[in-house]
């Protein structure tokens, strides 16, 4: 993938983060979905992961936000596929928001 695709990704991505960490926050989470669909499809739309979710591109050739976006997806559909229980969005974006070091450090401690 080119570099400029690359570089706008990255910025969808990590704008999706910080709307899905307010939305987190406020606990609105159908808009957290919605967001967090929105980010999928462009992930697939530029060949990074496949109609089932499967990643099929290196994550560390990415950037950051997205290369811990995927490394995410990895993670959680090996909990879930040794669970046996269905993957879904929050599963991913829970996942996601553990790993984001922003998160960890300023919003997370907040909750208690």
């Amino acid at each position: 993938m080119e570099n400029q695709s690359m570089e706008l990704v990255e910025k969808e991505v990590e704008n999706t983060l910080y709307q899905c960490i307010d939305f987190n926050i406020e606990e609105n989470y159908i808009a957290m979905g919605q967001e967090f669909a929105k980010v999928l499809a462009l992930l697939q739309e530029h060949g990074l992961i496949s109609p089932a979710l499967k990643v099929i591109t290196d994550p560390e050739q990415c950037l950051t936000e997205t290369r811990i976006l995927l490394e995410s997806l990895q993670e959680a559909q090996r909990r879930h596929a040794s669970r046996r229980k269905l993957l879904t969005h929050r599963h991913i974006l829970n996942v996601w928001l553990r790993k984001n070091q922003y998160f960890q450090r300023e919003v997370l401690p907040g909750f208690f």
